[in-house]
């Protein structure tokens, strides 16, 4: 026996398709390890990439540092590598025209070149990208904006000199020095002036894209980059620098702790945000870009990080699991078919310890032939599907370079060993135990229990006939036989079903409950479109309909009986101030979408009327005041915020007019969702919607910035975004949202997404349907002795088939009930992990479970085909001559 396991080569060379079925099942789940390590690594480099390019590839930026601070930040222990951009000046390059003023009577009284100097690190950094030329290599070279060129005197063209008079803006009126509001610089005064200081001489070497975090003001303030080395740093100067950690790990307390080492006060810490948007700088300001920082777990946001790290681990936990119920079922099969053998061993002297030993070698020799199979097949997988969807126009995720990384590669071949060995260990040990008399004359786990005990069912008997009391019987008189076999149709149930839920959620675009094709806004000074606008806009002949937004937040009172109770005990804070018997709130908006809008809001109505007429009369309005709600346990419900009747009458006053009387407001009408959402609110506030008669007279205020469009489904909607196309290049404080085109690209996305989740859910059905048709085929085939039995006591071919086929039924039917449940459970568990990060929906798949069903019951049918040929084909004395 000292050469005992010397029988492990002969037994996998003997039983060749049970060894080949083994490898492939190993080689498939190495297999699906590998793909998804492979894809989930390659999409973070997209959209790595991607968040480089829109928010730059630093960690922190210190904002506004005098230049004595600049030495201590780069040469801190904690900094990779810094970024420094100087502010030179500003340089007019044109006024206004008279004729511009008439027209936009807000309109800056100059246009300016911003000029800044960056470094080669800064330019990294921050990404600044060309639609010609090159980058600026020395102090005398520029690159301009394309879109100031019209604005010059002279057009400038690559290679062209100019001179620029740098200066600072001042307030005109008194001449004290604008304050400087960050690296884009955005906003300005009617009343505003500009001081030269100096004149510079530069070569124009390119010109740059226009950002697309641009802000309302880039049509009058426009950036200009030259270069410079910062080797010299002005002590009396404010720079901004661009930090990248040497580590990720706890970047917020390194970023106070260089702050601390700089003394300095009046530090405002926040946020990443876009280069160009409005926020407010103190002395200085620390930001951190949490975009990119989130995609490696490493972001301000405990909670964003550890969303995305527990629903990856969770996801690889229940592809490990399930594969390795796959391996174990298989293991354990093979296990029981040689209980016999493992018997006779056992009488020639083998111990326990040699027969693990000899079971635990079968598993090591068949990793070391699938695992690297499984890598290789893993890699070709991802391979073919990167090359198929390179062929694909499909948005966003149409740039995805394969990354393939050695550490996945090891981790999903230690992660296939890992599992292969936890998976034989059982079958190892139960082969371990086999006493070696009993196993000589029974099938170990295949052993027939006394069937006196077991119970019969009259009404299968009644409905299947006799064929159908016998399956009944057969299952539940080997409890273990049994579970094992469902147990393997459950787990390939729960892959499916999960990973279907998946590829479900990214392959429905979201829509963010909003009911419009396209929406304009006005961000300028005067915060108001012009109703010229809004007229051209109804004329174009693919609009539908076009709605006109006002907005206005409120201060209320509500007597306290009209406050759901209901809503109060989840958010009492939302009423902190009580007067006597009233609650004041600012949480309010009064909003028209004008007399047209609340025509289309009529078919929401869950009370009242809409009666414009009335309304006018009454200051009647029509409330929203049923919203959803996530309780302090995670539970999502859909309540009431207040309980207002039509006919109620609630007081309110603008939030911008604290010495104003209070207004009475009469309840004429009460919808469920505002005029544009398909869902309920979820922001806590109360929704007032009335005509902009109403509006005015309650806020003294008739100016509206959004206009809302619903574009005809059966024309050309280019007539619409031509015009939304020209509204910036004449006034630089219009932007427009295009739905229309946001919806195809999500539906693009969602496409590409798709195509990689199913081509995963065909592996896990290849693996289901293998483990399924494994495991059901060898019990019947170990009960071959049993069938022979039935033959000989009078049970026809036909009879056994039946009772067979029955038997797979209700296998089928008995996992089913249990693999949906489950499923949906572990569906969910994922969904609610992702939350944490990303706003997902969730809903019962059932489309999935009703699929893993018809395929766990489909599959145990196709799995008794080959053991009723093989049945069919073998006499019943051959049959008890055979041990399997």
């Amino acid at each position: 026996m000292n050469r005992y396991t010397s029988l492990t080569q002969k037994y996998l060379l003997g039983q060749k398709k049970r060894s080949i079925l083994t490898i492939v099942g190993i080689i498939l789940s190495v297999t699906l390890l590998t793909a998804i390590g492979t894809i989930g690594l390659s999409f973070r480099d997209k959209v790595v990439r991607q968040t480089v390019q829109e928010y730059g590839g630093y960690h922190v930026s210190f904002n506004g540092l005098p230049g004595e601070a600049i030495s201590r930040v780069v040469n801190n222990a904690s900094v990779e590598s810094a970024g420094i951009v100087s502010r030179e000046g500003y340089s007019v390059i044109s006024k206004t025209s008279e004729k511009e003023k008439k027209e936009n009577p807000f309109a800056a009284p100059y246009r300016y070149l911003n000029l800044k100097g960056y470094d080669t690190d800064a330019m990294d950094k921050l990404q600044v990208q060309l639609d010609s030329g090159r980058l600026p290599k020395n102090s005398h070279e520029v690159i301009l904006s394309t879109w100031s060129l019209d604005r010059f005197v002279t057009k400038p063209k690559l290679g062209d000199s100019i001179t620029l008079s740098l200066g600072e803006r001042t307030v005109a009126s008194t001449g004290k020095i604008k304050p400087i509001n960050g690296l884009g610089d955005f906003g300005w005064d009617l009343d505003e002036g500009f001081r030269p200081q100096k004149e510079r001489e530069f070569t124009v070497v390119g010109f740059m894209k226009t950002g697309s975090n641009a802000s309302w003001s880039s049509n009058f303030i426009f950036p200009a980059i030259t270069y410079e080395d910062n080797v010299k740093i002005d002590a009396d100067k404010n720079y901004f620098i661009y930090v990248k950690m040497k580590s990720m790990n706890q970047i917020q307390a390194k970023a106070e702790a260089i702050i601390s080492s700089l003394k300095l006060d009046q530090v405002d810490q926040g946020s990443a945000v876009a280069l160009d948007k409005e926020i407010q700088y103190k002395n200085i300001r620390v930001e951190y870009n949490n975009e990119l920082l989130k995609l490696y777990g490493k972001s301000t946001y405990e909670g964003v990080n550890h969303s995305l790290l527990y629903a990856f681990v969770a996801i690889i936990i229940i592809i490990m699991g399930c594969t390795s119920a796959v391996i174990y079922n298989t293991f354990h099969i093979s296990v029981l078919e040689r209980t016999s053998q493992f018997g006779m061993l056992r009488c020639i002297g083998a111990t326990p310890s040699q027969i693990r030993k000899l079971v635990l070698k079968e598993a090591t020799i068949l990793s070391l032939i699938a695992i690297p199979i499984g890598l290789l097949t893993g890699t070709v997988f991802m391979k073919l599907l990167f090359y198929n969807i390179s062929f694909l126009a499909l948005g966003f995720l149409n740039d995805m370079q394969m990354v393939i990384s050695l550490p996945i590669l090891i981790i999903a071949g230690v992660s296939g060993l890992l599992t292969v060995y936890l998976s034989a260990i059982g079958p190892a040990r139960l082969a371990a135990k086999v006493s070696p008399l009993e196993a000589i004359h029974s099938s170990g786990s295949t052993k027939v229990e006394d069937i006196s005990s077991v119970r019969k069912s009259k009404l299968l008997g009644k409905l299947l006939g006799i064929e159908g009391q016998f399956a009944s019987r057969n299952i539940r008189r080997n409890k273990k036989r049994f579970r094992i076999t469902a147990f393997s149709i459950v787990v390939s149930m729960i892959l499916f079903i999960v990973f279907s839920g998946l590829a479900g959620l990214l392959g429905q675009p979201s829509q963010s409950g909003i009911d419009y094709s396209y929406s304009v806004m006005y961000e300028g000074p005067s915060k108001r479109i012009d109703d010229s606008v809004y007229s051209d806009i109804v004329k174009l002949d693919a609009v539908e309909q076009a709605y006109r937004f006002y907005s206005n937040q409120m201060m209320a009172i509500y007597p306290k009986e009209k406050v759901n109770p209901k809503y109060y005990e989840i958010r009492p804070g939302m009423y902190p101030v009580a007067i006597g018997e009233e609650y004041q709130t600012s949480n309010n908006f009064i909003e028209s979408f004008g007399n047209n809008g609340l025509d289309a809001l009529k078919s929401k109505l869950t009370a009242g009327t809409v009666n414009i007429e009335k309304m006018n009369k009454e200051n009647g309005v029509i409330i929203n005041q049923k919203l959803r709600v996530v309780t302090d346990d995670g539970k999502q419900i859909v309540t009431d915020q207040t309980q207002f009747k039509v006919g109620d009458h609630i007081k309110v006053r603008s939030m911008d007019s604290r010495n104003q009387e209070y207004e009475t407001l009469t309840v004429t009408g009460i919808v469920d969702q505002s005029l544009l959402s398909t869902n309920y609110n979820e922001s806590a506030f109360l929704e007032f919607i009335t005509t902009p008669e109403v509006l005015e007279k309650v806020t003294g205020n008739d100016t509206y910035a959004r206009i809302f469009i619903h574009a005809k489904t059966d024309v050309s909607n280019k007539p619409i975004t031509d015009y939304l196309k020209s509204l910036p290049q004449k006034d630089a404080g219009y932007s427009y949202t295009d739905k229309v085109e946001q919806l195809a690209q999500a539906k693009n996305d969602a496409t590409t997404a798709k195509i990689f989740l199913y081509g995963f859910i065909g592996v896990i059905v290849l693996i289901a349907f293998l483990n399924i048709l494994n495991t059901v085929s060898t019990n019947l085939i170990l009960r071959t002795k049993e069938f022979a039995v039935l033959k000989a006591i009078g049970m026809t071919q036909r009879n056994i088939g039946k009772m067979i086929l029955l038997e797979g039924v209700i296998y089928g039917l008995y996992a089913a009930v249990y693999g949906s449940i489950l499923g949906t459970v572990l569906s969910y568990g994922i969904h609610h992990l992702f939350k944490g990060a990303v706003d997902v929906g969730w809903v019962i798949p059932w489309s999935s479970i009703v699929l893993a069903c018809v395929g766990a019951v489909a599959t145990t049918l196709v799995a008794t085909a080959w053991p009723m040929y093989r049945l069919n084909q073998t006499s019943i004395v051959e049959a008890f001559r055979k041990e399997t």
